[in-house]
């Protein structure tokens, strides 16, 4: 039982590895952007053809706010007439004392001259208009031109008023002294409100698209209807990486990952582990990762190839994860892979159902036979199994949506799907090796590789230890046999029994089958002696095992192969020589564990009855081999050592049978043929 504090770490761990694989997915979710536009004006010729790859319905801002500005250009200003500024203006020149009588009839005559014209306020600028008001309902439309601007009001004083004062001095002082208000001010309350009233007065400008709609063809001049879609296709791709469309993926895929971890503990809970979630989690995103960007490519590719395939229905389906997960775990946890991958990667089409559902159950196939991998070249299989899954429920899901009009892209989507499959596998065996040295996990294909017998630990083993070896390979051919009766992993129990004695190779002769002229060690040693040069081989097995990189099941079979079994030929030798209450039991049994998984169990099972019957057969005696088979596998049941093995009674009944099968072929009794004259004779002279 793992302690709170193991559980708590292991909780972290796991939800920890949520979290980023969530955000890495995000990310890998909205990198690319597929809009590909050319940065063209209006007169300039496109050198590619430009197709909407989107449905686009949207505002386009630079161009509604022109169209604004252009209907408060329409507008013009409201200036009023304001009389009494006119009145201020004379009285203000009846007060200068440096100036006579005279003068001041002449300054009134100027100034009253510039009021005929009319005096203008500052106004906003590019207005050539203005509209004035002289009251309550009389306005008139009037050129700015046609009046006197305030700034140029007391320039030309100063030069109308010199041809009359000689005076400079006074002039100047007359110019600064007097303030001329205009008669025609500019009101810009009332104007604010005309134009905000005009701009609230123009509708939004809305381009619309459809995909594949051509904006542009190759040689074309850009016109201002293109060049106003451009800009909103622009405005589109940039507002495709909002942060709204992030946290919408951001949270289905937290949802979808924990969904694994949920999914793991109802289909799959023996293999619900932190390294395995890692795994699961890893390529998963991986996949996502794939997805997304050989589907870009093929964008690419299609937009360029000017194909008349639809944007929305491009969709690479790479499912590396599911046979990663068949072939390193289960097919179960296969099947839950195919959930996140499908579901979140298929979201960037726009009808994700159409390829959602055959890929899903594509990919299921593709998981079937991915766990019996003997050559790599079956990873090509598993995947193209898929493919083909794919394509067929691909069409039988067109006919039924619709019917006898097939569309033209359901004719190229095979070509992706192919790719697609093609992707899966040269992944999956580009990187199982990494995988396996980062996971430490093990496949058939490992297997595979081990029972070749050009180990060199077998090879050491036929040198130093022939006896071992030979027992090894019997054991070997039993494990097979009975791991393949009853379902299990034939390939590792065969590599487990092929190593299970490696140990011996510290000491063989120590063993029976190796030695030679009848000469046994053992009888001049005390038992506990005994008993622990035969414990030692499995301690060293175990430490060769890892020495040699061999596979973690294959070590953990080594260590279990004889679990905490009594060796009772020197337990009771040493209760003869010291007497029954002098003899520790605990010395006498191998460390153990039992054994742990089914394939650990057949090879305990296999090593048992395999020893035992050569021995009876070498010993010359005659033995029901069916009885000696039976009551040897029922003292290892008796004894406990298969309980924790996951075999079933029914496992064990199978094997037994099995067993029963192989050995009685190789341990037959053989027939006497009875010698005539002449072949009593030849054989009397050695020929």
């Amino acid at each position: 039982m793992k302690s709170m504090k193991e559980e708590k770490k292991t909780k972290l761990t796991i939800y920890g590895a949520l979290l980023v694989a969530s955000i890495f997915a995000t990310l890998f979710m909205l990198p690319f952007n597929f809009i590909n536009l050319p940065n063209l004006k209006v007169g300039q010729v496109s050198s590619v053809d430009v197709r909407s790859p989107v449905n686009l319905k949207v505002e386009n801002k630079r161009a509604t706010e022109k169209l604004r500005e252009e209907a408060v250009k329409k507008v013009l200003p409201i200036v009023e007439y304001q009389p009494k500024n006119e009145r201020e203006t004379f009285r203000e020149i009846e007060e200068l004392p440096f100036l006579s009588k005279k003068e001041k009839e002449v300054l009134k005559e100027i100034v009253s001259s510039y009021y005929k014209r009319g005096i203008l306020s500052e106004l906003p600028e590019g207005y050539s208009e203005v509209t004035v008001s002289y009251g309550p309902g009389k306005k008139k439309k009037e050129k700015v031109d046609v009046f006197l601007r305030e700034k140029d009001v007391k320039r030309l004083l100063k030069e109308d008023l010199s041809k009359f004062i000689k005076d400079k001095k006074t002039v100047e002082e007359t110019v600064n002294r007097l303030k001329i208000k205009p008669n025609y001010v500019f009101n810009r309350e009332r104007s604010s409100l005309l134009w905000e009233k005009a701009r609230e007065s123009v509708k939004p400008v809305v381009v619309e698209l459809k995909k594949g709609e051509i904006i542009l063809r190759k040689g074309e001049r850009v016109t201002p209807e293109a060049e106003l879609k451009l800009e909103a296709l622009r405005e589109a791709k940039s507002r495709g990486r909002s942060l709204n469309k992030y946290i919408s993926i951001f949270l289905l895929s937290l949802i979808l990952y924990y969904s694994v971890i949920r999914l793991y503990k109802i289909i799959s809970p023996s293999a619900f582990n932190v390294k395995n979630v890692l795994f699961s989690f890893s390529v998963i995103t991986l996949d996502i990762f794939l997805i997304k960007f050989f589907t870009f490519l093929a964008k690419l590719t299609i937009q360029s190839l000017n194909l008349p395939v639809e944007e929305s229905l491009i969709y690479v389906p790479v499912v590396t994860s599911v046979i990663f997960a068949s072939m390193f775990i289960n097919k179960k946890v296969a099947v839950i892979h195919s959930v996140p991958v499908t579901f979140i990667s298929g979201f960037t089409l726009s009808k994700p159902f159409l390829l959602i559902i055959p890929v899903s159950v594509g990919s299921f196939f593709s998981a079937f036979d991915s766990r019996k991998f003997k050559s790599r070249e079956v990873i090509y299989k598993a995947a193209f199994k898929g493919f083909t899954v794919t394509i067929f429920v691909n069409l039988l899901l067109y006919i039924y949506l619709f019917g006898n009009r097939v569309k033209g892209e359901l004719w190229f989507e095979p070509i992706l799907m192919f790719v697609g499959a093609l992707i899966t596998a040269v992944v999956v065996n580009g990187l199982s090796p990494i995988i396996i040295n980062l996971f430490n996990f093990t496949t058939d294909i490992v297997y595979m590789e081990l029972i070749n017998l050009n180990h060199p630990l077998l090879r050491k083993l036929i040198l130093k230890a022939p006896g071992t070896y030979s027992h090894s390979v019997m054991v070997a051919t039993l494990s097979e046999a009975a791991a393949e009766a009853i379902g299990a992993n034939a390939l590792l129990a065969k590599a487990g029994a092929l190593f299970h004695d490696i140990g011996k190779l510290k000491n063989p002769q120590a063993f029976i089958e190796n030695q030679i002229g009848g000469v046994n060690i053992h009888d001049k040693l005390p038992p506990e002696k005994s008993a622990a040069i035969l414990r030692s081989h499995v301690e060293y097995g175990e430490e060769l095992g890892r020495k040699y990189k061999l596979p973690k099941k294959v070590i953990d079979i080594i260590k279990q192969h004889h679990g905490t079994k009594l060796m009772k030929y020197f337990y009771h030798k040493a209760k003869e020589m010291y007497g029954e209450d002098k003899v520790d039991e605990r010395l006498f049994r191998y460390p153990g564990p039992k054994p742990q998984f089914k394939e650990s169990g057949i090879v305990m099972l296999a090593d048992t009855v395999e020893a035992a019957v050569r021995s009876m057969k070498n010993s010359g005696k005659e033995f029901d081999l069916d009885k000696v088979i039976h009551q040897l596998i029922m003292d290892i049941i008796e004894d406990g050592q298969l309980n924790q093995s996951g075999l079933s009674l029914k496992d064990i009944s199978i094997i037994e049978k099995v067993f029963k099968k192989v050995l009685s072929g190789i341990y037959h009794n053989r027939i006497e043929y009875p010698e005539d004259e002449r072949d009593s004779t030849r054989n009397s002279k050695g020929t």
